[in-house]
């Protein structure tokens, strides 16, 4: 039987979490993280990207190559992977998820309710997960991803531009990036 092929297309939906540090993460665990089953789910499905804002990209290696001096001839290399990062725009977005993406403080009027957001001192070191699934129902996960988030000018509004590189987890066993076929997210929505 013929392996499934894939394209991976477009956007269907984008959540984002604590860091996953399972060594045996799966699309069935996956699914759990997403809706578990007692109480409210650590992920966060962000409900409006503005269009066209969503990227997938994992940039070229990065090659030295040495030549022997004698031939003229590449005779070894050095070769050094490119990031991969998932990017977006949030179109339409709470001051909470701007918070927990761009760092900062929730400010709160009467009755603890949320007013609105200020910003934090100095640069701010976010590490999020970032789960993705395709139009064609591909689900794209980064584990571990250094969150860099800033107000970007949207076509005349201010979205919430955010890049989201890979990173190396701190738990040995624990991928870098993976990629389900939505029948391993077992009862995924729209599945």
């Amino acid at each position: 039987m013929a392996e499934k092929k894939i394209s991976a297309v477009s956007l269907k939906q984008l959540f984002y979490g604590p860091v996953i540090e399972d060594p045996e993460f799966s699309g069935a665990k996956l699914y759990a993280l997403l809706h578990p089953s007692e109480g409210v789910s650590t992920f966060h499905e962000i409900e409006n990207v503005h269009q066209d804002t969503w990227t997938y990209e994992e940039a070229e290696a990065s090659v030295t190559s040495y030549k022997n001096q004698i031939t003229g001839n590449t005779y070894r290399e050095d070769r050094e992977a490119g990031d991969v990062a998932i990017n977006f725009t949030i179109g339409l977005y709470q001051y909470q998820e701007k918070k927990d993406l761009q760092g900062g403080e929730l400010v709160t009027g009467a009755g603890s309710q949320v007013v609105g957001w200020k910003r934090g001192s100095g640069a701010q070191d976010i590490k999020k997960a970032l789960v993705a699934k395709t139009k064609d129902d591909v689900w794209l996960v980064l584990p571990k991803a250094s969150i860099g988030a800033r107000g970007a000018n949207t076509d005349g509004a201010i979205g919430l531009a955010v890049a989201g590189t890979m990173m190396e987890s701190d738990v040995s066993g624990v991928a870098p990036e993976y990629w389900f076929d939505d029948s391993e997210v077992k009862g995924s929505p729209g599945a």
